[in-house]
């Protein structure tokens, strides 16, 4: 069931390169992590989720109402849905083969990493000569 809930949350882009959730080693992720217990109970409420919203099995459901039962998590319990929307964002976002396809790489964005245009501070000149524009308090 894992394989079908990273898919629908990160389904990939052929055209973009980009692979599917799926197909990373996301069960390694969870064992060096050590979050496997976090997943199994969120496995667990999706699945009850799915029974009472769709009344039947998550992996029964179409794209879009599986989509609907992984987000009604949420509502049940937010932090759950958040750690475990948060892990499978980091599995994935740092798996070698989607940062190549990002063009990212593994470095910082700062203070050495990814380079930033440098900005034209003179557009501020205009608010600057205008002058002070609130009272001292006294």
């Amino acid at each position: 069931m894992i394989e079908l809930v990273l898919d629908t949350m990160l389904p990939g882009d052929a055209a973009l390169g980009m692979p599917r959730a799926s197909t990373l080693d996301f069960e390694g992720y969870q064992l060096r992590h050590r979050v496997t217990d976090q997943v199994d109970a969120f496995l667990k409420m999706l699945a009850n989720v799915a029974h009472e919203k769709f009344g039947q099995p998550f992996d029964a459901l179409d794209a879009g109402q599986r989509l609907a039962a992984i987000n009604g998590c949420k509502l049940v319990d937010v932090r759950l849905f958040s750690a475990f929307v948060t892990h499978v964002m980091r599995a994935y976002y740092t798996e070698r083969r989607v940062l190549a396809q990002l063009s990212a790489g593994a470095v910082p964005p700062f203070p050495a990493g990814n380079e930033i245009a440098a900005d034209d501070w003179t557009i501020l000149e205009p608010v600057y000569l205008r002058g002070q524009i609130w009272r001292n308090a006294e």
